[in-house]
């Protein structure tokens, strides 16, 4: 009876297993990679344009400050140092409305590196992106200048987003700021696009109201919010 139940169950085992492996190998061949790099495209001539918008609250202020307007970042030229380390220089421009001409503001600088990428903006270097991408690893944005450790990490890696009336399939998000109290509000998200770059920019610097009538309310009683959000891309012709 033994001998009977060996030779029925085995190849029974053996079909389930080659069934698994058929079915993991298929998963395996259907799943496209994704170039983690190509998060954040560095090519000459490559621009983007951003809607901006900027809220200023002050004490003693019943409503924020309002300021609109639109910024396009474009790659202006690579520079390669001795040292085998490449500069992309990039140059923005900023404009009122689309009725109006661009003005350049600054220049920028964003090294890419194997298991990095610098931005250099403002006389500050900042970490801004780690590789691999993965949603354990934690890093400290600010380790290449002066101020206080920044704890920077991914978070809805490779995930589709919409922003405004744009749909992109894959999105990177990075959390660098995200301290909250009873008493004010640090916060600080980056979005970016596989293929495209930059998505989105929220950056909020809040101090809540603390008299005894207010304290655990939320309301602002000074800082700003600033946010910046794609609305074009592409290739200088």
């Amino acid at each position: 009876m033994n001998q009977t139940v060996r030779t029925i169950f085995y190849p029974s085992l053996i079909v389930l297993f080659a069934s698994c492996a058929a079915l993991v190998s298929c998963e395996k061949d259907t799943t496209d990679p994704v170039d983690v790099y190509a998060y954040y495209p560095l090519r000459v001539g490559y621009y983007q344009v951003f809607e901006v918008n900027e809220e200023v609250y002050s004490t003693g202020q019943t409503a924020p400050v309002v300021k609109k307007w639109q910024e396009r970042d474009e790659v202006e030229k690579v520079i390669s140092d001795s040292a085998g380390v490449i500069t992309y220089l990039i140059s923005r421009s900023a404009r009122n409305s689309t009725a109006d001409y661009w003005q350049k503001t600054k220049e920028y600088t964003v090294q890419k590196y194997p298991d990095k990428l610098l931005t250099s903006i403002d006389n500050q270097t900042i970490f801004s992106l780690v590789f691999p991408v993965d949603t354990r690893t934690k890093w400290n944005g600010n380790m290449y200048n002066d101020l206080d450790k920044e704890e920077y990490y991914y978070e809805d890696v490779n995930q589709p987003i919409k922003i405004g009336d744009r749909s992109f399939n894959q999105s990177l998000t990075v959390i660098e700021r995200n301290d909250t109290s009873i008493i004010n509000k640090y916060k600080g998200v980056k979005i970016y696009g596989n293929g495209v770059g930059l998505l989105s920019d929220e950056q909020t610097d809040f101090e809540f109201c603390q008299n005894e009538e207010c304290i655990g309310s939320g309301q602002v009683e000074s800082g700003t919010h600033k946010t910046r959000k794609i609305i074009d891309f592409g290739d200088r012709q």
